[in-house]
Parts: structure tokens; C-alpha cells; sequence
């Protein structure tokens, strides 16, 4: 269940009133992913759902979120940086060189929000 868009763009989109400035295939294909997350209930009915358009905001195969040791911290932080700051963190390939970026915990989306992909 979608419970916050980080974005009015696509809160409007999802209650059925596009602005203007979205194009109308764009906010067809959006529409449609949003009732995917709306309508799913773990990671596992994305999964099943969006197949490898889901992917996870971090690959643990690559080792750049590896802990810091304390020599690599500068003097003034105050607290250990979270390595768990992405976790339940996940991107959706839209189409049209767009992205949802939210975080889903407990069933529930949370920050929903649209980037644009990337060029090349």
C-alpha cells in the first residue's frame, strides 16, 4: 500500500489528474506501477509482479557500503554511519527513462518518488 509520495507529481497522477506537463503515455505507465506497489504486500508479490524492472537501491555484491574503520572517519562525526541507510530501499524501471525510487517496509511505500534515468 502506498503510503507517502515524495513527489505532488505523482500523487496527482495517481488520484487520476495528471499535470499538463506529464505526457499521456508516461502517466499511463506510471499509473499502472503504482497500482503494483499499491496492491502488493511484501517484496515478494513486487518481485512477482515487476519482475527485473525491481531492483534493489544497493547491490551487496559490490563492496562500497563495507563499514568504515575509525581511522577513515573524520574526527568531528558524531555517531557510526548507518550501513543499513538503503535497506528495504528500491528502484522501478517505469520505461521512457524514468524511475519510482521508495522505500518498502511492512508492506507499505513509503517516499514515493520519480527520477529520471540516467543518460548515457
Amino acid at each position: 500500500m502506498i503510503k507517502t509520495f515524495a513527489s505532488p507529481r505523482l500523487r496527482m497522477i495517481w488520484w487520476g489528474r495528471p499535470p499538463h506537463s506529464t505526457p499521456a503515455n508516461l502517466a499511463t505507465v506510471l499509473r499502472r506501477d503504482l497500482a503494483l506497489l499499491h496492491a502488493a504486500t511484501d517484496a515478494e508479490d513486487l518481485q512477482q509482479a515487476c519482475g527485473r524492472r525491481l531492483q534493489p537501491m544497493i547491490d551487496e555484491s559490490i563492496p562500497f557500503d563495507a563499514p568504515a574503520t575509525d581511522s577513515d572517519l573524520p574526527s568531528d562525526l558524531d555517531s557510526d554511519p548507518d550501513p543499513n541507510d538503503h535497506q528495504d530501499r528500491y528502484t522501478l524501471r517505469v520505461g521512457y527513462g524514468w524511475w519510482l525510487l521508495f522505500r518498502f517496509t511492512a508492506g507499505e511505500a513509503h517516499g514515493v518518488a520519480l527520477d529520471e534515468a540516467p543518460g548515457p
